[in-house]
């Protein structure tokens, strides 16, 4: 086989998929149960101060609201963190060059460290969800789209995450990237209120935040209707997909961050 093909060698990639996965479960109360203990407090603080608030969506309470958008950040936080963590460790431990000598290709690398994340980013994303049936109980509309939603959301924010790992070579900068960047984003993107009920320019941010469209396609597969035309969020959800993995991709393929001058 040559290795510019995209499965190189399946026992290699899924070797690193593994490695991956378990690096995270290792420590699994600090990235997996912190992040869903948080946001089971959002929904216990926001749901009970708002849970009386009018909602622009009709016949939808906030509870029910406030749901798909947890589950929906959790995801992102989760998939974003796992493969830029593992990338800047590698450098903070100087073994990033090794990456160049695994027997896999360019794709089946970057698969790897996406789908790492991808599957942490889901885990977060389905537990939320799980927690939160104590709380208004089992209502979902699409499950099987609400788990595909939850997986493109976190393969996005996991190619991004890939990206910024790459770029970027210490955890102070991977840490402006989350709090600065993705944080205010999740913010503005429709978790925790109706974005139409915005006034001035932020009411305009739904236009170039990428993480609106991702809150809407996962709201409505959880409650059957959401902000905006659904039709439009999962087209721009699907570019922003191939759009992530390729950069991501690309840039592994560079060397970016990875080969020495």
């Amino acid at each position: 086989m040559r290795k510019g093909m995209i499965f190189y060698n399946r026992i290699g990639f899924v070797t690193l998929l593994t490695k991956e996965i378990h690096r995270f479960m290792k420590v699994s109360i600090q990235t997996v149960i912190a992040p869903l203990l948080s946001n089971i407090l959002f929904l216990g603080i926001f749901g009970g101060v708002l849970q009386t608030r009018e909602m622009g969506i009709e016949g939808v309470s906030y509870l029910p609201f406030l749901v798909p958008g947890l589950a929906t950040m959790g995801a992102i936080f989760a998939a974003f963190q796992n493969p830029s963590f593992s990338v800047v460790s590698q450098k903070f431990q100087n073994t990033i060059q090794d990456i160049n000598s695994y027997p896999i290709s360019d794709t089946e690398k970057t698969l790897a460290f996406v789908l790492g994340g991808t599957f942490r980013g889901m885990l977060v994303g389905l537990l939320t969800y799980a927690a939160t049936i104590f709380f208004v109980g089992y209502t979902i509309e699409y499950p099987l789209l609400f788990v595909l939603s939850l997986f493109i959301t976190s393969f996005i924010f996991a190619s991004f995450g890939l990206i910024t790992g790459l770029f970027l070579d210490n955890f102070e900068k991977m840490n402006f990237v989350l709090a600065i960047v993705i944080t205010p984003l999740a913010y503005l993107g429709g978790v925790f209120f109706e974005i139409s009920k915005l006034d001035g320019i932020l009411a305009y941010s739904r236009y170039i935040n990428p993480i609106y469209p991702l809150v809407n396609m996962t709201r409505y597969t959880y409650l059957g209707t959401s902000e905006g035309s659904i039709v439009i969020h999962v087209i721009i959800a699907a570019i922003l997909l191939l759009a992530m993995f390729f950069a991501a991709l690309y840039a592994l393929k560079r060397g970016i961050g990875i080969k020495i001058d």
